[in-house]
């Protein structure tokens, strides 16, 4: 190749680009997923019952405390019908709090009972809370405090006859009440009020300690977002340069390989009418000279097709041209055509014996060119024996097409990249057989646009089978 081309090509290539946000991605998302995980704990670790539900009042959550109250599952919690959970007394009381709570977005409180699987109830001093950062509302938080727990240290219920109220002799010496009796005429609300007194100053404690976490993670979240957008816009800017510079890549290498082909077509030519009039030749050695710049010319030619179809597969202008045609006879024809390319080498070319009619829609063109690249490939690198060409139809309206060799074979470790652009097996080959590593990668492209898929067995010194599977119909 030319320096000056290569030249050319490496000045033209940007440089290269920044490393993408990839890991600064997956560790934000950690940490988010670490916080989350956080607060889960911090639910988890309240010793009172919560659940939380979603703007239409539908529990989402629940903590563990819940669920070892009402005997469920998480899943079974979150599938159960709330208010079946409620003494039925205290279900609509509930509601009314609750729309109203809604439409004055406060929060509210109040005493219900709530069952537990063996069919009892207890009561709680229950905290419904909105939740939002948008200035709607979002979602509810509830706390539900076992009365005998809040009001503890001695923890002993009362209940009066009617619906009044429940109290603890610690309440009633908080208020400097002397008789029971005188304590269970007072307010429900004073007493709800009494109840939430210890539960609140310890939240509150927690919920600052949290609004401060959550400032601090906001503030780190709109600085990797910030930085994030950034690397985002960069990556498509270089990304815009590299289509361009691949697109002029492809234009140059075609427009090349375009004005190449003329002066080429015109040395093979004449050599060719030179070959005609050997007679005329002074001796052999012309004639040897003049096959010499027929095969080179052929081979240089040949090369740059293959740079040209590369380029137009790059660019997107290759299109299909589908004709009906029967690919078993294509396929002889083909065999056939190369069939002295292998006698050259001593190999036999053979096409399965019991071959069939098989009706294709597709490239004619295409489909022999990709026949060319897998039996001169498999010539080329077969040294004794030979190749085997078959072809079958398959499930799924689908025809494959095996060519196997006798060749030197292909390692594991280049198999993967067999069908790169510019590769060879083994890079050292390239010296010992000809070629620019360009035949495969056409064949796997073109096959691709097909619809198909190629695909290769071999092991060093065992030989190498290719199989093809294409739609029988190219659309």
């Amino acid at each position: 190749m030319n320096p000056a081309f290569n030249q050319q090509m490496s000045e033209s290539t940007p440089s290269p680009v920044e490393e993408p946000p990839s890991v600064e991605v997956e560790q934000l998302r950690l940490r988010l997923q670490a916080y989350e995980t956080r607060q889960q704990q911090l639910l988890q670790a309240i010793p009172h019952l919560i659940w939380l539900a979603d703007a239409n009042k539908s529990v989402v959550w629940v903590n563990q405390h819940w669920c070892s109250y009402t005997g469920l599952t998480m899943a079974a919690s979150l599938k159960q019908d709330f208010l079946q959970a409620l003494h039925p007394q205290d279900r609509d009381r509930f509601l009314s709090l609750w729309q109203q709570a809604e439409i004055a977005a406060n929060q509210f409180t109040l005493i219900y009972r709530l069952f537990q699987p063996n069919g009892t109830c207890q009561k709680f001093l229950v905290q419904l809370v909105p939740l939002s950062s948008t200035g709607q509302i979002e979602a509810w938080g509830a706390i539900h405090t076992h009365l005998p727990l809040a009001m503890q240290p001695d923890g002993i219920q009362l209940r009066d006859e009617g619906e009044g109220g429940e109290v603890v002799p610690s309440y009633a010496a908080w208020q400097g009440v002397s008789t029971i009796a005188s304590v269970i005429g007072q307010s429900a609300n004073l007493l709800t009020q009494g109840a939430l007194a210890s539960q609140q100053a310890q939240l509150l404690n927690t919920l600052k300690e949290r609004e401060n976490h959550l400032t601090a993670q906001n503030e780190l979240l709109l600085q990797q977002t910030s930085k994030l957008a950034q690397q985002q816009q960069q990556i498509q800017q270089q990304q815009q340069q590299l289509q361009q510079s691949a697109r002029l890549k492809s234009q140059f290498l075609a427009t090349i390989s375009h004005e190449l082909r003329t002066p080429m077509n015109a040395i093979i030519g004449f050599s060719q009418l030179l070959l005609r009039q050997r007679r005329y030749l002074s001796d052999s050695s012309q004639e040897d000279m003049l096959q010499r710049i027929l095969s080179n010319g052929r081979n240089l030619l040949s090369l740059i097709n293959n740079i040209l179809d590369l380029s137009n597969l790059e660019a997107g202008y290759l299109a299909l041209n589908p004709e009906n045609l029967d690919l078993g006879l294509l396929i002889r024809a083909t065999v056939e055509e190369m069939r002295s390319q292998a006698e050259q080498k001593g190999l036999s070319l053979q096409v399965q014996s019991d071959m069939q009619t098989l009706m294709v829609s597709n490239d004619r063109t295409r489909l022999h060119q990709i026949l060319v690249i897998l039996i001169s490939n498999a010539i080329k690198f077969t040294e004794s024996g030979g190749i085997l060409v078959s072809l079958e139809p398959i499930s799924g309206d689908r025809a494959l097409i095996t060519i196997q060799d006798t060749g030197i074979g292909i390692s594991k470790g280049d198999l993967s990249h067999i069908f790169e652009r510019f590769r060879q097996a083994d890079q050292s080959q390239s010296r010992r057989y000809s070629g620019a590593g360009l035949g495969l990668a056409i064949a796997d492209w073109l096959i691709r646009i097909m619809g198909g898929d190629i695909s290769v067995e071999s092991n060093p010194g065992q030989g190498s089978t290719f199989r093809v599977e294409l739609p029988r119909q190219v659309k």
